[in-house]
């Protein structure tokens, strides 16, 4: 579409032109001595603007400019028509034939000096003796002249020294600062659109007190204009009553389509907004709507005499119980009555309740930073390369560790309830090393959806299994009787008989199982007859979900000394080879790099001691009965929290990478939440499942950075070869030198030639690296010679 015409009226040099006043400008009536044609936009030479003084503007809108006819007697040139200045042809005035200006008037050499309201309270004064001829309002110039040369807030500072306050007020407006915010707002708004025009009045004032313009708009002025109103705030009608206290509260709350959100949210686990929930019920039928009413009334039942069942909670558990485990407990397997928060305030309400409460971190040197920032690098190379053979090859991610799990817990903040009669019980004992435990080891497996971390994955429970194992006993053994120091050999002190079988915490080891005095507990054994048939297992189980796909399971775990273990580590390594698996151990001092210890074994501390709260009174357990406990909860542990683990796993390794390999993240606040759950939603295998099985990604994903509402952002690993158009030896992300050689081998084999990343990969490999590789060769080709020789032999 063509642009507009051009007036000749206005884009014409030396036409007569009305300018509008801005904030910035107080327009005014003047001749045209430049036109910018591309702009749109013209120089003026004002003859005298509306205050009076003689200036000149470049570069003015056209959206402020109208044509005019110069009058020497038209009084700043407001009236149209027919005046002496202008040239008449056939009755009709030609905006192109104009009388040039008149030369300028004599000015006194002594500027009279005028007198400029120094504050807003003067400018109010002043403003009462204002008429619209003697320019724009002055309240109106005082609040565009504030937001052009003052920082936001500075109606407060004049306020200050008016009324000589000892200090600027800072907060919520104080009743003098709302008063004369009032005055102004009502000196303003009742200005006629035309004496506001050229003026952002709402933003001007917003920007003097520093607020919002909601703020200025919700000003009441009837109610401002009382000299007795003060700035405190209002309290609730409602103050003090709780939904376990008040009737009305009840009615309020618990109504059929409360009843109705609750039930969907009870058996439906996928996320449903409120919006969504209440259109739903309300196309339900009256006939339809009568289970629900039925239901918030007897929920309103319930939530009356929730007060003996929130008793016989606190008071079972001794005050060691969530809050979210209450209320839990409160809904049994029905709806929930009332969301923790609420639970909280009403019982840490009542009268003396109260709460009755650091980081470890490990050593990092020199060279623990910098074998932790080339394993990090390590890292997003094989991910990155496992994106580039994912249609051959899925990467499984196994981590493992160890933990003490005691038979008795101190929780360290425990609910002190005297009106339900709840108080903390002081537990004694000889030493905390006399409390019995034992240690676990655990293993959890993450399949990422096409070796891609960042759009989810799905998360395996593979084997949790004490260290230890079951002996006989050799003779009979009996218990110290409680509050004496002996003894007696009796039936009823007798702890265990001779020839039972008991379980004996053993030490780990990695391939030395001790001998018949002091047993240990082996890896290579546990490893040999529970973990490796476990991960056959699994990866069965994955060949069925993935067909066509290569299973490879890459082993994560600390470099404690049973794993290090010369013998055992040699024969590991040897046996995930033959599955054609990998030992990728993570940097040592980094607990932070394996699920284990940032976040699972924590979980389930958490979720035993709450069991042991209900089910033994937060007392001393057994370790048989513990080791039920711990059984339980892993089963029971969702497999999409795993799932999140693993992620925000991701987001550990790229701390690591934004820190070169220290751990100064780890310190700041909120330093491990990465909005991980932000960006997540569970998913399941089937329709019919109501257990999910890992997570999926739900916002978009931006490969170099990560994604946007998460903590720490993903390195782009060939930024370097993408620069240089090679792979260089100096680059910090080079694939040859930090990747295990099978891996690099097999990214290598399985990696397509047409893909876009292949080339990152093998493009620098020199002819030192092909001679090695060709005697690797030959030396596997001379192997299998012999060994075939060999069992010819037989």
């Amino acid at each position: 579409m063509p642009p507009p015409p051009m007036s000749r009226d206005i884009f014409s040099i030396g036409a007569c032109v009305r300018v509008d006043a801005t904030t910035t400008s107080q327009g005014g009536v003047g001749f045209v001595t430049k036109v910018h044609t591309e702009e749109r936009k013209i120089d003026v030479n004002y003859n005298e603007n509306s205050i009076g003084i003689t200036n000149s503007s470049p570069f003015i809108d056209e959206v402020r400019l109208h044509p005019h006819v110069y009058a020497p007697s038209d009084d700043t040139g407001t009236r149209s028509g027919r005046h002496r200045g202008a040239a008449v042809v056939s009755g009709r005035r030609r905006a192109a034939v104009v009388t040039p200006p008149p030369p300028p008037r004599a000015v006194r050499s002594r500027k009279r000096k005028r007198n400029k309201p120094k504050n807003i309270y003067e400018t109010l004064a002043a403003s009462t003796l204002w008429v619209s001829s003697t320019g724009p309002h002055p309240v109106l110039n005082h609040l565009a002249d504030g937001k052009e040369n003052k920082d936001a807030g500075w109606m407060r500072r004049e306020v200050k020294t008016a009324l000589e306050l000892p200090s600027t007020p800072i907060g919520q407006l104080k009743s003098p600062e709302k008063r004369l915010l009032s005055r102004i707002h009502t000196t303003v708004t009742t200005l006629t659109p035309s004496k506001t025009k050229g003026f952002n009045t709402l933003s001007n004032h917003a920007h003097a007190w520093g607020t919002s313009t909601r703020t200025i708009q919700r000003i009441d002025a009837r109610n401002l204009a009382d000299v007795t109103l003060t700035a405190s705030r209002k309290e609730r009608a409602d103050v003090g009553t709780s939904i376990f206290t008040c009737e009305a509260r009840r009615e309020q709350v618990f109504t059929p389509v409360d009843y109705y959100k609750r039930y969907r949210r009870h058996h439906h686990p996928e996320p449903l907004s409120e919006a969504a929930l209440r259109e739903e019920f309300l196309q339900l039928s009256v006939q339809q709507q009568i289970p629900y009413q039925h239901g918030a009334e007897a929920l309103r039942i319930r939530v009356a005499t929730a007060f003996e069942d929130i008793k016989s909670v606190l008071q079972k558990t001794n005050g060691a119980v969530t809050w979210r485990e209450l209320s839990s407990q409160l809904a049994g397997d029905s709806v929930s009555i009332a969301a923790p928060n609420t639970i909280r305030s009403y019982v840490m309400s009542l009268p003396d309740s109260e709460y009755e409460t650091t980081r470890m971190q490990p050593l990092l040197n020199s060279q623990h930073r910098m074998r932790r920032f080339k394993w990090a690098r390590m890292f997003h190379i094989l991910w990155h390369g496992g994106k580039m053979v994912a249609e051959k090859v899925q990467f499984v991610t196994l981590q493992s560790d160890e933990k003490w799990f005691f038979c008795l817990v101190r929780r360290r903040f425990v609910k002190s309830v005297p009106h339900f009669g709840c108080s903390p019980v002081n537990h004694k004992v000889h030493h905390k090393k006399h409390i019995d435990k034992f240690m676990v080891f655990g293993m959890t497996a993450w399949v990422p959806n096409n070796n891609n971390w960042m759009t989810g994955g799905e998360a395996f429970k593979v084997i949790l299994q004490r260290i230890g194992r079951m002996v006989e006993a050799k003779a009979n053994s009996y218990g110290r009787v409680y509050g004496e120091y002996t003894m007696p050999r009796t039936e009823a002190n007798l702890r265990r008989k001779k020839g039972d079988m008991y379980f004996k915490n053993m030490e780990i080891r990695g391939s030395d199982e001790g001998d018949a005095k002091t047993p240990a507990f082996a890896l290579k054994r546990f490893w040999e007859e529970e973990v490796l048939p476990a991960l056959d297992l699994l990866a069965q189980q994955l060949t069925h979900q993935h067909p066509g796909k290569k299973i490879v399971f890459l082993n994560h775990w600390d470099n404690a000394p049973p794993h290090v273990e010369g013998v055992f580590i040699d024969w590991l390594t040897d046996q995930l080879a033959t599955r054609g698996w990998h030992n990728t151990p993570q940097p040592a001092q980094s607990p932070l790099l394996n699920v284990f210890d940032t976040a699972l074994f924590a979980a389930m501390s958490k979720h035993v001691l709450a069991k042991q709260g209900l089910f033994n009174h937060s007392l001393y357990l057994k370790k048989e009965r513990l080791w039920e406990i711990l059984q339980a909860v892993w089963k029971e542990y969702d497999l999409a929290k795993i799932a999140n683990m693993h992620v925000h796993h991701h987001q550990m390794v790229n701390a690591v990478i934004s820190w070169k390999g220290g751990d100064g993240f780890a310190t700041a606040s909120r330093a491990l939440h990465c909005g991980v759950r932000k960006v997540v939603v569970p998913v399941y295998k089937d329709e019919e499942c109501t257990e999910a099985c890992g997570v999926e990604v739900i916002e978009s994903l931006n490969e170099v950075g990560g994604l946007d509402s998460l903590r720490y952002p993903t390195p782009d690993v060939m930024a370097e070869f993408k620069r240089d158009g090679e792979l260089l030896p100096a680059h910090e992300y080079n694939p040859q030198k930090l990747l295990l050689n099978d891996i690099y081998e097999l990214l290598v084999q399985e990696g397509s030639v047409n893909h876009p990343d292949y080339e990152y990969f093998t493009g620098g490999i020199d002819d030192e690296f092909d001679q090695i590789w060709e005697a690797d060769e030959e030396q596997r080709r001379l192997v299998a010679q012999f060994e075939a020789w060999y069992w010819e032999l037989d």
